[in-house]
């Protein structure tokens, strides 16, 4: 397998990513878990939505946020996180989706309440048991979490989103290990309603 390209996005802090470019007509941009508790680009949900992505044959960005692996700065609490995401978006300057995982998901959340033209998006395990999450309903969002989530609060969650946009996984915890085919199946069916609707 061919190393991936890393590319630096922004300089100020400056995010390292890897950029896939299946010169498709849509873009998916994966955020990633907890900055302080292990969570980079790398990480095993993470690498299930990129091959979800690819597998779509959609371009995908990946990257860390300020302070983890190569990139610059240090963790904002998902405040900076919610500009490094802001500048992933200007830096693909074309339609994407983001799928957001876990922290990745609620910064994902709040930036898209900031945007006129929020984009499209995939939660996976937002941990509403951990942070506040804005109203989701009317948005063009989905969620999926395990029902053994530690972090996530299924009846918040319930509250947040529509119902028909929500599925819960029997056996599944936040970590999704042992179930990253189970969750790329599904996230490949909402990148297909998606793909369906730009065309």
């Amino acid at each position: 397998m061919p190393a991936m390209p890393t590319v630096y996005i922004g300089e100020n802090p400056r995010l390292e990513a890897v950029h896939e470019d299946k010169h498709s007509d849509l873009c998916v941009i994966i955020t990633h878990p907890h900055s302080l508790m292990g969570g980079n680009m790398h990480n095993n949900v993470v690498m299930a939505a990129r091959q979800a992505s690819l597998d779509k044959g959609l371009s995908s960005v990946r990257f860390n946020f300020r302070g983890v692996g190569r990139s610059s700065g240090s963790f904002d609490e998902g405040n900076g996180e919610m500009d490094d995401l802001a500048s992933v978006i200007s830096y693909v300057q074309e339609p994407a989706i983001i799928i957001g995982y876990s922290f990745g998901a609620w910064v994902a959340a709040r930036l898209m309440k900031r945007l006129d033209n929020p984009l499209p998006c995939i939660y996976v395990s937002p941990p509403t048991a951990m942070f506040a999450f804005p109203s989701l309903k009317q948005d063009l969002v989905w969620a999926i979490t395990g029902e053994a989530d530690q972090f996530c609060s299924i009846p918040v969650l319930e509250n947040l989103l529509d119902k028909d946009r929500l599925t819960v996984v029997k056996h599944a915890d936040h970590f999704w290990f042992g179930k990253e085919e189970q969750l790329a199946a599904y996230l490949e069916e909402k990148l297909d309603l998606l793909l369906q609707g730009t065309e």
